[in-house]
């Protein structure tokens, strides 16, 4: 038996004991007690559903197993024991959906996400434009079914042709639509929202059926007359109808909106994710997205030459850091917002490889131990310990 000591958070950021007791890379038992104010933290391994890529590679660029492979590594030694892929709008996106299953039938992935095609050409971001088209339902099935039950969610712009169409037939794959990379205006966007409702709940879906792409980046800002997307968003993220994204590393949003939206609306629909790319865990310098070149600087991603931001270069961990230290956000909602939310939004089993929700007996673990700097001492995934990174802050 192995105790590892700690103040134990669950993935919904309740504090559950003073420890871990290991029975080989099973959990025996969460220690009673209460832990010691100065004791590091013992937090579920973080669950990323939305990037690209790390450590120099990208999911969009690249069908080698081995790249594959150095970019799942690079973020799970930063604390992300759970990770979808996602790639970007492609002319076609067959050869890297059906290079990427077999990770996810390994456990070594969570899922797949695809941002684009059918989205914005106004808001692609750091998408290529020229392959940008509307909602091609025969293409769309022929991917879901490339994917062989691991797509998990798609991004699409509500305004695009066939957008709910789309949508529902994401539903009966068992994927959830994402909307974003939009122009919409408010009306589209509530059409969209609303539909989705209905058609979840013809379909007995459980859980969330839908889910925002990287609130308030690419989509329409706000208007005092024209209101926009965004306000429709956070109404569905405010009756729990929609899980939203937020790239929290201090350049996609500013930091003390990221703080207000968790201080206004129910912490249980927000959830950090990443958006990251090759330039995941690497020095700065240029890299490539879906065949674009971007070039990461002062810890942020642009489109090659322009100041168009094109993805992060975060962990989800350093996300996590940043507030923590800044001290607005209550621990108990940055937890949920890097492991339970995420979870339920994308509705991966609480038992998939990777995932820790609860801290059951008899469960493999994904945890880690943190310091007082959020720095990695342990980490654990599925009761296996593996060498963790340094965090840059």
């Amino acid at each position: 038996m192995t105790t590892i000591k700690g103040r134990v958070f669950d993935g919904f950021g309740n504090q559950i004991g003073s420890g871990l007791v290991l029975d080989g890379n099973q959990l025996a038992e969460v220690s009673p007690g209460t832990p010691d104010a100065n004791w590091p933290l013992i937090v579920p391994g973080f669950v990323d559903v939305h990037c690209h890529g790390g450590g120099g590679f990208s999911f969009p660029d690249t069908t080698n197993p081995e790249e594959i492979a150095t970019a799942i590594k690079a973020h799970r030694s930063g604390g992300t024991t759970a990770l979808f892929a996602s790639l970007v709008s492609l002319a076609d996106p067959l050869p890297y959906i059906k290079a990427l299953v077999p990770f996810c039938e390994k456990g070594e992935l969570a899922g797949l996400h695809l941002e684009g095609p059918f989205i914005s050409k106004a808001k692609c971001g750091a998408q290529n434009p020229e392959v940008i088209r509307p909602a091609d339902l025969t293409e769309l099935e022929s991917w879901l079914q490339a994917g062989q039950g691991w797509f998990k969610t798609m991004t699409i712009a509500p305004e695009t042709d066939n957008a709910l169409e789309a949508a529902k037939l994401l539903l009966k794959y068992g994927a959830v639509p994402s909307w974003g990379h939009t122009s919409c205006n408010e009306d589209q966007a509530r059409l969209a929202l609303d539909y989705t409702v209905k058609t979840a709940s013809e379909l007995n879906w459980q859980g969330y059926a839908q889910t925002v792409t990287h609130l308030f980046n690419a989509m329409s800002p706000i208007n005092h007359r024209s209101p926009g997307p965004i306000i429709e968003f956070l109404r569905s993220a405010k009756d729990r109808t929609a899980g939203v994204e937020v790239i929290a590393d201090g350049h996609h949003l500013k930091p003390e909106l990221v703080e207000d939206m968790f201080a206004t609306f129910p912490d249980a629909s927000l959830f950090f994710v990443t958006d990251a790319l090759a330039a995941a865990c690497m020095p700065p310098g240029k890299y490539t997205l879906g065949g674009l070149k971007v070039e990461v600087k002062n810890g942020a991603c642009y489109l090659d030459g322009t100041d168009t931001l094109s993805g992060g270069a975060s962990c989800l961990l350093n996300q996590f850091a940043l507030f923590a230290r800044r001290g607005q956000i209550p621990l108990a909602k940055l937890i949920r917002a890097c492991v339970g939310t995420p979870v339920q939004a994308a509705s991966i089993p609480e038992d998939a490889p990777g995932v820790t929700t609860r801290f059951t007996a008899g469960c493999k673990p994904s945890f880690m131990l943190l310091d007082s700097d959020y720095q990695i001492q342990r980490l654990f995934r599925q009761g296996e310990e593996i060498e963790p990174a340094i965090i840059e802050s």
